[in-house]
């Protein structure tokens, strides 16, 4: 109760009806199609990005609202990490460790909005976690994709419900006394709900089977499978399992332990992946090699790469570091730079909403001193839906 009041008292931010906000920085990253603006200029309206263009060409509103200005800074959209488990802001979770495949479960009723947790990722940038269940079982049920911003209830957090549906395959869920015991057994399980889910889909019963709805909707469109994966094996696995044979969007979270050893297998076929927290590989043999994730996956081929923390695994405050040490380790800094907006918001089906600087999208949008990618500079103004999520003038939170 007292976190909820704590929440409850958070001041409201008002402004004149219709009145429209401006961002002026020096340069604004799109991430659309590669577009970089100079001298550029941002307006908001109704928590939406109305234009966004040079400020020679954007002239100010008649009812202009809050006028914000960093002419030496970077505009980028916030960041969006997929793979995220600290919306509870604490240990407080469900059990997802029941049955081998638990597909009615939810982290929805865990939320904590705003909490401790999240104030340190908005405060490096992160406007949208994909929170979801562990990976101890095949199907650890639904995540759900949440706005980080200082809001009291959860219905305003929410994005969407589902984000995704959590599934996981090797090393993690195996199990000593079931099917879940071995590969074979664990992906019987897994093809079982796929095609309980497209019969259920098919005969129009969702509203009819609570135990299935939220795998159904995957058959809709609705939101895709995040598969916790790793090994070459499994990994391509993954892509074959979801993609090929099922036809449904899936993204491929981790990749890693030599993963992209079927990189050119993955690029071939264009599978959605979500690499990390460990951004590189090390084998320690008669061909030792130190491997970053990213760039290895890249220079295979794959261009629909995202990166993530994990979090508590990696504190979710260095998702953009996790882009840092990914270019630094090798891969392309554009590849770098889309996989912490506009790759994971496609990935996640909901590009309509966030992801770039776009007129029509969320003003989820992330002020820093330098170039997204260096650690040596702070953020300085984080928005989300248009409203101050982070200002570093307030304290410097990270």
């Amino acid at each position: 109760m007292i976190p909820f009041l704590l929440l409850a008292a958070l001041p409201a931010q008002v402004e004149p009806d219709g009145a429209v906000d401006v961002l002026d920085v020096g340069v604004a990253l799109t991430m659309e199609e590669r577009r970089v603006i100079h001298n550029a200029r941002i307006l908001i309206a109704a928590g939406r990005i109305e234009a966004v263009g040079r400020q020679a060409d954007t002239p100010l509103p008649e009812r202009l609202g809050r006028h914000w200005r960093y002419p030496d800074s970077i505009a980028f959209p916030g960041a969006v990490d997929l793979h995220n488990h600290v919306q509870t802001g604490g240990w407080g979770d469900i059990n997802d460790m029941v049955n081998p495949d638990n597909p009615e479960f939810r982290v929805l009723d865990t939320l904590v909005p705003w909490n401790p947790l999240y104030r340190d990722a908005a405060a490096a940038g992160v406007t949208v976690v994909n929170a979801i269940p562990g990976s101890g079982t095949n199907l650890g049920g639904a995540g759900v994709l949440v706005k980080v911003k200082p809001v009291a209830s959860v219905e305003q957090a929410v994005l969407r419900q589902p984000g995704s549906v959590k599934v996981a395959q090797g090393y993690n869920p195996e199990r000593g006394s079931d099917l879940g015991r071995s590969r074979m057994g664990m992906w019987w399980m897994l093809r079982w709900w796929l095609k309980e889910a497209h019969e259920v889909a098919e005969r129009g019963e969702i509203d009819r089977r609570p135990d299935v709805a939220q795998i159904a909707q995957v058959e809709q469109r609705h939101h895709p499978y995040l598969v916790h994966t790793a090994g070459a094996r499994d990994t391509y696995g993954t892509v074959r399992m979801f993609q090929l044979e099922a036809g449904l969007p899936v993204v491929v979270s981790h990749g890693s332990f030599h993963g992209y050893m079927a990189a050119r297998e993955i690029a071939a076929v264009g599978a959605p992946l979500n690499l990390g927290p460990r951004n590189f590989d090390f084998s320690f043999n008669g061909m030792a090699r130190f491997v970053g994730l990213v760039q290895a996956y890249e220079a295979a081929g794959n261009t629909d790469i995202s990166v993530q923390t994990d979090a508590p695994v990696v504190p979710a405050e260095e998702f953009l570091y996790q882009a840092s040490l990914a270019e630094r380790l090798g891969c392309s800094t554009w590849e770098a730079l889309e996989s912490i907006n506009c790759d994971p918001a496609r990935q996640i089906l909901a590009e309509d909403r966030i992801g770039r600087l776009v007129p029509g999208l969320d003003a989820d949008i992330v002020v820093k001193a330098g170039q997204p990618l260096d650690p040596r500079t702070p953020v300085q103004l984080v928005l989300v839906d248009g409203e101050v999520a982070y200002d570093i003038r307030d304290g410097q939170r990270y």
